[in-house]
């Protein structure tokens, strides 16, 4: 496993290959994937909602995947709304070690005792590293995908 993952800003340099990364095998990504939606929409939607936290996720040089998350106003939780490995680079542990950096920047940034995701019922991968990392499915559901909470008291 390579250890140079990491999170980086998304930047004039470097917004436009984050948009193109997709987890479907599609030429150009679409608005909104089987189980996620674009880089594209959710850079905007984290410009124009100003809650929200965009990363890119890198190895070494290059782009990997994308994360999007911060604090919910509507639902008055701090979220994971967004993770994404590029069809490319599935099945290498990237998205475990973005979901692993990701928690550590909320902790950083949000004195927070929990943080949330959600994810498509189907997501079977997603929710297996989910379970992984620490994530609890709460038998609740948030529209029409499972919520699952990550807990400082287990950690």
């Amino acid at each position: 496993m390579d250890v140079s993952v990491r999170l980086r800003e998304i930047d004039e340099d470097n917004w436009m290959d984050v948009v193109f990364l997709s987890t479907e095998d599609e030429e150009m990504p679409r608005i909104c994937e089987k189980y996620v939606a674009s880089n594209a929409l959710s850079i905007v939607q984290a410009v124009y909602e100003g809650t929200w936290n965009v990363r890119a996720v890198y190895c070494g040089k290059c782009p990997v995947g994308f994360a999007m998350f911060g604090y919910n106003k509507e639902h008055d939780l701090y979220e994971i709304c967004r993770l994404m490995i590029d069809r490319k680079h599935q099945g290498k542990g990237f998205g475990q070690i973005a979901l692993r950096l990701v928690i550590e920047e909320i902790l950083s940034l949000e004195e927070c005792e929990e943080i949330y995701l959600t994810t498509n019922p189907e997501n079977v991968k997603a929710k297996r590293m989910y379970e992984r990392c620490g994530f609890v499915n709460t038998g609740k559901m948030l529209g029409q995908e499972e919520l699952y909470c990550w807990s400082m008291e287990k950690y």
